[in-house]
């Protein structure tokens, strides 16, 4: 018999997050005092999971970091400084 023999590397890497800065609705950074940090946002693996302590499973992050990506810069470009 005949086989083909295939093989692929595996290496180790990091999914999802359980751990990071906790937000507002707008994605910006609280400090430890519980007071925004102005011009700081997160989204997405580098925010505290919206959901708390649990992971959706394979592409949970994608959403949260589309949404909070999307309401960080409206919120940014509303409240500038600067014309935008």
């Amino acid at each position: 018999m005949n086989y083909d023999v295939y093989a692929v590397e595996v290496q180790s890497g990091a999914l999802a997050t359980k751990g990071g800065p906790r937000t507002d609705g707008n994605g910006q950074v609280i400090d430890l005092d519980g007071e925004m940090i102005p011009g700081l946002y997160a989204a997405g693996n580098v925010m505290a999971s919206a959901m708390g302590m649990t992971y959706g499973g394979a592409g949970g992050t994608l959403g949260p970091g589309m949404v909070f990506g999307y309401l960080s810069g409206k919120h940014a470009a509303a409240t500038a400084q600067i014309p935008v």
